[in-house]
């Protein structure tokens, strides 16, 4: 992307938070995948690990012109030392209501996940990982836990919002879990400067792999909601839901393409402005917002 410049500078448009107590500087001078790791941009985030100072840091790097903001690791952000845990809890502990706490924290939660989602920089984070169990009937009357895998350790769905998520085994295997891209559906593989590579160019090609606009008016699945005075059209597809939610992606990254940060956030307050809250579109799932998101933006697709 940048052939006139020296490889020193290209380097420093890559930048890591760094929350694992400096490892994150620890692989620059070593050969991964036959390409040696340069001196890349390192930012030192210690407790407290709120969502403020992750926003600071995210900010600081786009401040500095970073292009690919490696987060390392946004696991603390939710339960490390100051983190969104930490911080309902001590809510709890004072109100004595540990549900009306998340009115407080929750806000903070969607704006870091907008945050990273609206920044104008490629992101990778990092989660730790904890063992994920369900409590099911063991045949004999009573309940028990049963291993189903492993879960990131982050407030649920925060999968869904990245464009490619992968589940990393012990041996350094990867295997996508979620991949919008299509390009990592079924593999095992240990990720290389390779596997990047192959991101970047399906971001480039992103009209060819936008979905094709569908004749009739996609539908949304309402989850969770029975027909009522408010919401008087029964549930629909779940195919529906997917192409609806697809056509708003498509749209978002047209309107995002190649523009400045001050443009980014007058879109983000018109997205705001729709929801009634949040930029983060990939969250919403009623019918009614996801289509005036697209009615609101369509012309960008032009």
């Amino acid at each position: 992307m940048h052939p006139g410049i020296s490889n020193e500078a290209v380097w420093e448009k890559i930048c890591v938070i760094d929350t694992e107590n400096g490892s994150g500087s620890l692989y620059v001078g070593t050969v991964v995948g036959g390409t040696r790791i340069g001196e890349y941009l390192a930012i030192a985030l210690e407790a407290p690990f709120s969502a403020a100072r992750y926003l600071e840091a995210i900010e600081a790097a786009e401040d500095a012109g970073v292009e690919f903001l490696i987060i390392d690791s946004l696991s603390h952000a939710w339960s490390g030392e100051g983190g969104l845990l930490d911080m309902q809890a001590n809510i709890a502990k004072r109100s004595g209501n540990g549900y009306t706490a998340w009115r407080d924290v929750t806000p903070l939660h969607n704006k870091l996940v907008d945050k990273i989602l609206q920044c104008p920089m490629h992101v990778a984070a990092t989660l730790r990982t904890k063992t994920e169990y369900v409590i099911e009937d063991n045949g004999q009357g009573k309940k028990a836990p049963r291993k189903v895998g492993m879960a990131p350790i982050f407030r649920e769905g925060l999968e869904y919002e990245f464009s490619v998520f992968f589940e990393l085994a012990q041996d350094h295997s990867a295997a996508a879990t979620k991949d919008r891209t299509g390009l990592f559906d079924g593999q095992y593989f240990v990720i290389t400067p390779d596997t990047g590579a192959k991101i970047a160019g399906w971001l480039g090609d992103a009209d060819k792999n936008a979905p094709a606009p569908s004749a009739e008016k996609p539908q949304v699945k309402q989850q969770n909601k029975e027909p009522s005075e408010s919401n008087p059209e029964p549930p629909s597809s779940e195919e529906d839901t997917r192409t609806l939610a697809e056509k708003v992606d498509a749209v978002m990254k047209a309107c995002c393409t190649d523009i400045t940060q001050e443009e980014r956030e007058k879109i983000a307050q018109r997205m705001r402005a729709i929801t009634g809250g949040t930029a983060n579109y990939r969250a919403i799932v009623d019918e009614r917002v996801l289509q005036a998101i697209y009615d609101e933006f369509k012309g960008a697709e032009a």
